[in-house]
């Protein structure tokens, strides 16, 4: 997986974070049918919950894959320029010092670029980090909407059990059968 990571660009990661929230979405969503419009809520709510968790915790992927890589040319692209040096040549009598200052020049402007990949890399990864911050900042908010709404169905839950408990001693009263012995069990 990671080799085929090594040539995408910025906007390939940009589009991998998307895709990947939008599949856990819909994987949330596949699964077993619901019933009441509050049910159908609750699992839009907890898929949308999950393609945000996702959504979040790709994109620190990226950041933790481009600090993985600070050195790699392509968080440069489109930013800045590479540096280049310049080829000294001389005569045979002077080739092993032109031979030598060519091999300072490349080793100092491979450190140069080396410099530049590191600041783009590190320019890069702000897109990635707030947009998992706004989606951590989404994430508490949909939990918090999820519990509220787990919590009204669990109610109604109860009352229905409820209603079916006293239906059933209704039911078993009218065929003269002796009525539970904790029947009230089950209510609250």
């Amino acid at each position: 997986m990671i080799e085929m990571l090594s040539g995408a660009s910025v906007g390939t990661f940009k589009n991998l974070v998307w895709i990947i929230a939008v599949v856990i979405s819909l994987l949330f969503l596949i699964g077993s049918r619901v019933s009441t419009p509050r049910k159908i809520a609750a699992r839009v709510l907890t898929a949308l919950t999950a393609g945000t968790a996702a959504f979040a915790a790709a994109n620190l992927a990226v950041v933790f894959y481009i600090l993985a890589h600070l050195m790699d040319p392509r968080w440069s692209v489109g930013r800045d320029a590479t540096v280049e040096s310049p080829e000294l040549s001389a005569g045979p009598f002077f080739q092993p010092i032109t031979d030598t200052l060519n091999d300072i020049l490349d080793g100092l402007t491979g450190s140069v670029n080396n410099v530049i990949a590191l600041k783009n890399a590190f320019l890069t990864m702000p897109d990635f980090i707030v947009a998992a911050g706004w989606a951590s900042v989404v994430l508490v908010g949909l939990a918090i909407t999820n519990r509220i709404l787990s919590s009204i169905i669990e109610k109604d839950q109860m009352k229905q059990i409820d209603r079916n408990t006293r239906d059933l001693a209704d039911i078993r009263a009218q065929f003269g059968l002796a009525p539970f012995q904790d029947a009230k069990v089950g209510a609250r």
